[in-house]
């Protein structure tokens, strides 16, 4: 009896993961790897905004944002003067 379902069990997973990445290649062929405003669309219909570059008012801080930069493979660390 095993020996019977496992063939079609294994065939009917196959099949339905092929359909799967097919849809999800078709998804992405069909965005020209452009990402356009249009298309892109937030779960709150809303921009988001990070809060961590709100102020106490909630308005967009003028301040200098901390940026790191992670040193490429062969590149010494050393800061500047």
């Amino acid at each position: 009896m095993l020996t019977f379902l496992f063939p079609i069990v294994f065939t009917a997973a196959f099949v339905f993961l092929l359909v799967q990445a097919f849809r999800m290649m078709t998804l992405g062929f069909s965005t020209n790897g452009s990402y356009s405003s249009s298309k892109r669309h937030d779960r709150t219909g809303l921009l988001t905004t990070h809060p961590e570059i709100l102020d106490q008012n909630g308005d967009i801080t003028s301040e200098d944002l901390l940026v790191v930069k992670f040193p490429e493979i062969g590149e010494s660390e050393v800061a500047p003067a």
